[in-house]
C-alpha cells in the first residue's frame, strides 16, 4: 500500500455516540501515524461534501477539544442522506486521487455500507490502491451480521427511560390510552426495548407492537380493552414502522415530499393513526406521543457500554486499515459467557450493504403483542446501568373514626 492520507466521513442519521467512533478513528491514527497515514481528514456533509471537496484536517484538532466532541451528540463532521449516482463514484474516485486518499472509512449504517461497498468495487476494478472499512452505526440496530451496532444502546435507554417515565405520569393522572411511538422503518428493535422500563405487573408497557408482526386491528382492541379494564389504563408502544394486515404502513404520509434520498416513503404516524381509531371504536380518551429524534440525540440517557464500544470500533477500523484489509465492515461479537463481553470482527461489505436485521421469532411472544425474555437478556446489557425506577408512597391510611375515638378517650383521662 502507497503511504498516503486518511479520510473518514459520517453517513446517514447521526447517534449520542457516532462522535466516539470519530474519536477513537482520530486517537487510533495519531497513534499509529508513524507506519500509518500522513493527515487525518475529515469530510463534512460527508459524500456531499467530499464530492464537493469540503474537507479538514482533523489531526489539528485538540486533545481536549476531542474530549468533548466524545461526548457530544449528532454528527460532528455533518451527515447526508445522498441517493448516489454512478458518477459520483467516479468523482469521489478523482478526489481521493487529488489528495491522495488511501484509506476510508465510512461511519454509517445500511446504505452507506452500500456506497462503502462501490467504492472498494471501483477502486479495486481502476486499480487505485485503496483501503475502504465500514463502521457500522444506526439507532434502529438492523445491521446485518454484527450483533448489534454502536447507537442503538443509547437510543434504548431513552426509549426505555421515557416509557417509564410517560407510564408514571399516566399512573398519576390517568389518560386512559396512551400510545407511544419509536423511530424503526421495519425492525422493531427500539419498540422493543420499551419492555426495558417495566418493573412490575401493569407497569407500561402494557403491550408492544413491532414491524415484524402485521397487526390486527381487532387483536389491538382487544388488548387495548383487557388492559384498560384491569388497570384503568393502557400504555402501548408501537414502531413507526407498523403495518397493517395489508403491509401498508400505518398512518403514513405518501406525499412525494415525504420520501427521502432513496426514493423510500417515510414511515411515522402509526400512533396517531390508533389513537383516533381508539377514540372511534373503543370510545376511549387517546393520546400519543412520538419522541422521535430524542432517541438519537439524547446525551442525558446516553449508555457508557455504548460509548466504550462506539470508540473501540472507531479504532479497530484504522487498525484493519492500516495491516491492508478492505472491503470489511467491523462487527460487534458477543462471546458466550455470562458476563456481558463483546469482541470485534468483520463481515465483507457486500453482505451488509441495504441488508436488514429484523428481530428473530425467540424474540416476540406467541401473540405478537409483547416481547419475550429472550429479548430482554439481549438488551439489557447494552444500555450499561439500569434506568432510574421511582418510589411509590406508602400511602398509610388516615381513619378518622379511630383518631376522634382515641382523642375522646385522651380527653375523658385528662378530666
Amino acid at each position: 500500500m502507497a503511504a498516503g492520507n486518511l479520510l473518514i466521513a459520517q453517513g446517514g442519521g447521526p447517534t449520542a455516540v457516532i462522535n466516539c467512533s470519530l474519536v477513537g478513528v482520530i486517537d487510533e491514527a495519531k497513534r499509529l501515524k508513524a507506519k500509518g497515514p500522513r493527515k487525518i481528514i475529515g469530510a463534512l456533509r460527508s459524500i456531499d461534501g467530499l464530492i464537493e471537496e469540503d474537507l479538514i484536517d482533523l489531526g489539528k484538532e485538540s486533545g481536549s477539544l476531542l474530549k468533548k466532541i466524545y461526548n457530544t451528540p449528532g454528527a460532528a463532521l455533518g451527515s447526508c442522506r445522498r441517493k448516489m449516482q454512478e458518477e459520483d463514484y467516479g468523482r469521489i474516485l478523482e478526489v481521493f486521487k487529488k489528495y491522495d486518499v488511501r484509506y476510508f472509512l465510512y461511519n454509517g449504517g445500511n446504505g452507506s455500507m452500500y456506497t462503502a461497498h462501490k467504492i472498494n468495487k471501483l477502486a479495486v476494478e481502476t486499480g487505485y490502491e485503496l483501503n475502504v472499512i465500514g463502521i457500522p452505526k444506526t439507532i434502529d440496530n438492523d445491521l446485518a451480521h454484527t450483533d448489534h451496532t454502536p447507537g442503538f444502546g443509547s437510543a434504548a435507554k431513552f426509549i426505555a427511560a421515557a416509557t417509564r417515565e410517560i407510564g408514571w405520569d399516566i399512573k398519576s393522572l390517568p389518560t386512559p390510552v396512551s400510545i407511544i411511538e419509536t423511530p424503526g422503518r421495519n425492525a422493531g428493535w427500539l419498540a422493543a426495548a420499551s419492555i426495558l422500563a417495566k418493573q412490575e405487573d401493569g407497569d407500561a408497557p402494557n403491550f408492544i407492537y413491532l414491524p415484524e408482526r402485521k397487526l390486527k386491528l381487532d387483536s389491538f382492541f382487544a388488548d387495548v380493552d383487557s388492559s384498560y379494564s384491569k388497570y384503568g389504563r393502557a400504555v402501548i408502544v408501537v414502531c413507526e414502522g407498523l403495518t397493517d394486515e395489508s403491509g401498508q404502513y400505518l398512518g403514513a404520509v405518501k406525499s412525494e415530499a415525504s420520501r427521502d434520498g432513496f426514493g423510500r416513503g417515510l414511515p411515522g404516524g402509526a400512533a396517531a393513526f390508533l389513537a383516533e381509531k381508539v377514540n372511534e371504536v373503543l370510545k376511549l380518551r387517546a393520546r400519543y406521543e412520538k419522541p422521535g429524534l430524542g432517541a438519537r440525540a439524547s446525551v442525558r440517557y446516553i449508555s457508557e457500554v455504548d460509548q466504550k464500544e462506539a470508540y473501540i470500533v472507531g479504532k479497530t477500523a484504522v487498525q484493519l486499515a492500516l495491516k491492508g484489509t478492505s472491503g470489511v465492515m467491523v462487527t460487534l461479537e458477543r462471546q458466550k459467557e455470562k458476563k456481558y463481553i463483546c469482541k470485534t470482527g468483520t463481515v465483507v461489505l457486500e453482505s451488509v450493504a441495504i441488508a436488514e436485521k429484523l428481530i428473530p421469532a425467540d424474540f416476540i411472544n406467541e401473540e405478537g403483542n409483547n416481547v419475550t425474555e429472550a429479548f430482554i437478556e439481549y438488551c439489557r446489557p447494552l444500555i450499561g446501568k439500569p434506568i432510574a425506577s421511582f418510589p411509590s408512597l406508602a400511602s398509610h391510611k388516615l381513619n378518622m373514626n379511630n383518631s376522634l375515638k382515641q382523642s375522646r378517650v385522651t380527653s375523658a383521662k385528662v378530666s
